[in-house]
């Protein structure tokens, strides 16, 4: 797995996460009628196929500049896609995925990924999972 894989990954959750936000209809979901797009599969499956492309890439050996430059994107990705709500929160949520790859990471690249962290995603709007990302990042400083 390489950069260009996790982002085809994501490419291609965003593009059909945002094709189901146009499509939606004002009612959908209103009294548990119709369909919202949150509750579409595509979130699952983005989530799945993340972890199967985020555990084969920690099995393998990458240089630690590959594996920032793969993180990065990651971490940065719901920076740049805070709306829909949606997307938003499970482009953050798959950065639980992530935690063992940090530790394939040398000290200088953890905290350039701590530095990017932290102005990317401020302290109050950490999910969990965000928040053992910037607690394990921290450790390199």
């Amino acid at each position: 797995m390489d950069i260009q894989g996790i982002k085809a990954i994501c490419d291609g959750y965003i593009q059909q996460a945002e094709k189901l936000e146009k499509e939606k209809k004002p009612t959908d979901g209103l009294f548990g009628m119709g369909k919202k797009p949150a509750d579409d599969p595509c979130h699952d499956r983005f989530a799945s196929d993340m972890e199967k492309a985020l555990d084969e890439l920690a099995k393998e050996e990458h240089p630690s500049g590959e594996i920032k430059d793969i993180l990065s994107y990651i971490y940065h990705l719901p920076a740049e896609h805070r709306q829909p709500m949606s997307i938003f929160w499970m482009l953050c949520a798959v950065h639980g995925l992530t935690l063992a790859l940090t530790d394939k990471l040398s000290p200088e690249d953890k905290t350039v990924l701590y530095t990017q962290y932290g102005t990317d995603f401020k302290r109050w709007e950490r999910l969990p999972a965000q928040e053992q990302v910037y607690k394990k990042l921290k450790k390199a400083k």
